[in-house]
């Protein structure tokens, strides 16, 4: 899979944690986008279109469960994952809008390899899957 045509944006208000991740997806080829606040990524994200969006669930401003449904309404083919240090259990508005476990990764990722799988799993199946 040629990773350069995937887009991902990825939304942390952690600048360390969204430079080291965004640093290693990168590196593996993807194109990625950063915002420091879901307000922000709301702001770029039509223009963007990412084919993924990773959001931290806790935010400063709107928390990323907000963001994600807010996103979706602009852009209902991303798919979007939540990045949390938190025990998360999916909102049922989640689930509406095709989100599953799966798209719930812990912080941290001790092997950024499964962040990377889940994108391309999700890219293969053309996008948003669930």
């Amino acid at each position: 899979m040629n990773y350069s045509e995937i887009s991902i944006l990825l939304v942390d208000d952690d600048e360390m944690i969204r430079n080291c991740i965004c640093a290693f997806l990168e590196d593996e080829g993807f194109m990625v986008h950063q915002a420091s606040s879901g307000e922000e990524a709301l702001d770029s994200i039509v223009a963007i279109n990412p084919t993924v969006c990773i959001s931290d669930m806790r935010l400063a401003g709107m928390d990323g469960e907000t963001f994600i449904r807010r996103a979706y309404l602009l852009c209902p083919s991303t798919a979007y994952l939540l990045h949390t240090g938190m025990d998360y259990p999916l909102s049922d508005e989640l689930r509406a809008i095709g989100m599953t476990s799966a798209d719930v990764l812990q912080k941290p990722i001790h092997e950024l390899s499964t962040l990377t799988r889940r994108i391309a799993i999700i890219a293969s199946a053309g996008g948003r899957i669930g």
